[in-house]
């Protein structure tokens, strides 16, 4: 990228970092530092959410960014439907200052106004707008600029000239929604599942109160231009979105049409678990966010989403311990214990704590075998099973050995890592 930027003023440089054989990081800053004062360079991060949600980018790499962004000749700039720390997967990562050298309040482009569309309509003098034909503009799109733009499009594709009337707005949707329709499936797609509920709603209800929505639900959708907050009410449901749901399959009702097919397996298991999360309540803001991000991986990113298990299954280990042993020495009693029933896997755990698959066989003497009872004091059997296979999970997603992964396992790996989290949660809060 800086290579291409340099070439043509700085044809010199740009050929020294092509030629390059060091450290990039090294050489980059280098040509930064000798380009003081002779001009600056502008790096557009095209991608970026990319880059952060495959989870595999490391801490070392944000952080030398962080160090050639903080050069006086050097600006960053990206763009996202999310803030940065919303895509981050690691939460190591997240801590490196890389990420604070952002602006905290970033431009926001929001759905058009009337004035953006009267800004807009500048640019095509040869039209102008009745008020039905503006009134069903605003209805069909709600003000979301691509869904205006391509609107706009159809009619002047069309040679319309002087005052459109509300048929000819009519006509120039439908022929714009036949362009929108895969971009509005995306943006659909992208809605979580608590947020698509409350699109149906106002579709079917016309209103629904501000006060009964969760801000969180309501802020995707009217982001997307998918509703409009009228008063102290949700009102005016995107008319395309709403022919786009309509030419669908009844998806909120019919369990054949949901898992009838493996297709439809893959792209609605994911609402089912996504809900399953939901229903989690006080679960710890780690696993909550391992478990956020897993849902957004599946299922067209399966190994993505596997590589991120150790690090979910790291944390929970991190709460039982907190819990059970928070001074990582095992008591002197439970070895004492299990050597007289002749427990075996103990190894040198008197002097150091376990680490790696020595974890799940300390959890599983903890919580009772068939030769030693619990000594646990809140971690159930259960809790254990659950941490087994969970495990063997997160060594699979850190090793695959070029193994495909199916999206039916992730599947099944998701809902594992999603009932240990309810099991652990039911286990701390119960009483001792």
């Amino acid at each position: 990228m800086l290579v291409e930027a340099l070439k043509a003023r700085h044809s010199d440089y740009a050929k020294y970092l092509a030629d390059a054989e060091g450290s990039p990081y090294e050489d980059m800053s280098d040509v930064l530092d000798s380009l003081a004062g002779e001009g600056n360079v502008l790096a557009v991060l095209d991608g970026c959410d990319r880059a952060l949600s495959n989870g595999r980018l490391t801490r070392n790499l944000w952080d030398q960014m962080r160090e050639l962004g903080v050069k006086p000749n050097l600006q960053f700039i990206t763009a996202s439907r999310r803030t940065l720390r919303e895509l981050i997967r690691h939460p190591d990562v997240e801590s490196s200052p890389f990420f604070n050298i952002f602006d905290p309040s970033p431009v926001r482009v929001g759905c058009f106004d009337e004035q953006d569309l009267d800004a807009v309509l500048r640019r095509a003098p040869e039209i102008g707008l009745s008020t039905g034909a503006r009134t069903e503009l605003w209805g069909s799109t709600n003000g979301y600029p691509i869904l205006v733009l391509e609107v706009l499009n159809a009619l002047v594709s069309r040679d319309q000239q002087g005052e459109i009337s509300l048929e000819a707005m009519r006509t120039g949707c439908d022929q714009a929604y036949t362009v929108v329709r895969d971009r509005l499936d995306a943006l659909w797609e992208d809605c979580t599942s608590s947020s698509r509920d409350l699109f149906r709603l106002v579709n079917e209800q016309s209103s629904v109160p501000r006060a009964e929505v969760p801000a969180a639900d309501a802020d995707v959708l009217l982001e997307r231009g998918f509703i409009q907050l009228s008063g102290n009410k949700f009102q005016h449901p995107n008319r395309l979105l709403a022919r786009l749901l309509s030419e669908r399959p009844n998806d909120a009702t019919a369990m054949a049409r949901l898992f009838g097919s493996a297709d439809a397996y893959e792209a609605n298991m994911r609402g089912v678990l996504e809900r399953r999360i939901a229903q989690l309540g006080g679960l710890d803001l780690t696993l909550s966010r391992y478990l956020a991000r897993a849902v957004e991986d599946l299922p067209e990113h399966p190994d993505v989403f596997l590589t991120n298990v150790r690090g979910f299954v790291d944390r929970v280990f991190d709460l039982i311990w907190q819990a059970e042993i928070p001074d990582r020495r095992i008591p002197s009693d439970w070895m004492a214990i299990w050597k007289r029933n002749n427990e075996r896997g103990m190894g040198a755990w008197e002097t150091t704590f376990p680490q790696g698959v020595d974890r799940v066989r300390l959890l599983n003497l903890m919580t009772g075998t068939d030769k030693s009872v619990r000594l646990a004091k809140h971690v159930s059997k259960g809790t254990y099973v659950l941490m087994n296979s969970a495990h063997s999970f997160g060594n699979f997603g850190q090793h695959p050995e070029g193994a495909r992964v199916d999206v039916g396992t992730a599947y099944a790996a998701l809902h594992l890592c999603i009932e240990l989290a309810a099991s652990l949660g039911r286990d701390l809060q119960a009483e001792v």
